[in-house]
């Protein structure tokens, strides 16, 4: 923490990148279920943000954390919403400053991407194991 007080990406995390996210999904389609399951996400989400004080915890978060949520989301909702979600608050994180100028959080955004997309993979795999299919 330095002594201008908490690094702005503490808070723009969830101010920003996640609430600009979800305002921007058309969740008009999703049944209550889903759109309590979307609520029970975005709430997992933001009271993280709790336990953040520094960048690096922001940055720990986006690594570690962001894809076992995705994992959560992709059991509870449609794919499609859940990939647009996702997407978009790691966008909306790659607009800020505070990210374009912070080589190793933009590298972890990179990174999270394609971690997403083999979370998803694995996720279709063990899909066709089960007897419930997720709904395309």
């Amino acid at each position: 923490m330095s002594s201008l007080g908490i690094h702005p990406l503490v808070y723009r995390f969830v101010r920003y990148c996640l609430n600009r996210a979800y305002l921007d999904l058309d969740d008009s389609k999703l049944s209550a279920d889903e759109r309590y399951s979307l609520e029970t996400i975005l709430a997992i989400i933001r009271q993280a943000e709790d336990g953040w004080s520094t960048v690096d915890d922001v940055t720990k978060f986006i690594s570690e954390e962001l894809p076992k949520i995705y994992r959560q989301a992709l059991e509870r909702l449609p794919d499609k919403i859940v990939d647009e979600l996702f997407e978009k608050v790691l966008n909306n994180c790659k607009d800020l400053d505070e990210v374009r100028t912070n080589p190793k959080l933009l590298n972890a955004i990179d990174s999270v991407f394609n971690e997403l997309k083999e979370v998803k993979k694995r996720f279709i795999e063990e899909s066709k194991t089960r007897i419930y299919e997720p709904s395309a």
